[in-house]
């Protein structure tokens, strides 16, 4: 195994998310196989697939165009594909051939997940955390 191997694996985070994690480099020769991976991650029925691409060490257009054709692909079900990527590199390619426009980006997955994943109401949130024995109790 060498540093740069391609790896993706498919989660589900959520019934509404699936994560596609990918490291190593993204070319013409992985590209196909990302292609099944987010594929396989929209059959789980989730709404959103999110695209980690915080490790990858090289992207190229085939793989530009897989993740084009992909958010397509599922915005034509009603559902869409986010892109993560905290590198310069991708983040700069990304912008300068305008695909910042069809591929909603983030910095990191803590971000994405804080925009994506629902959080409970108000009041569920600042309910009071309660001891089950061995705490203090109010006199």
């Amino acid at each position: 195994m060498y540093l740069d191997e391609f790896r993706a694996a498919v989660a589900t985070l959520t019934r509404e998310l699936a994560l596609v994690s990918v490291s190593g480099e993204l070319d013409s020769y992985t590209a196909e196989c990302l292609q099944a991976r987010i594929e396989e991650a929209g059959t789980v029925g989730a709404d959103t697939v999110l695209v980690d691409l915080s490790e990858i060490s090289f992207l190229d257009s085939a793989a530009l165009a897989v993740l084009v054709r992909e958010t397509k692909r599922l915005e034509g079900r009603g559902h869409s594909l986010v892109l993560v990527t905290n590198d310069p590199r991708t983040r700069r390619i990304v912008e300068v051939t305008g695909l910042n426009r069809v591929l909603r980006t983030y910095a990191t997955l803590h971000d994405a997940l804080a925009e994506l994943v629902p959080r409970p109401p108000f009041a569920e949130r600042n309910r009071p955390l309660t001891s089950a024995g061995g705490g203090m109790e109010a006199a």
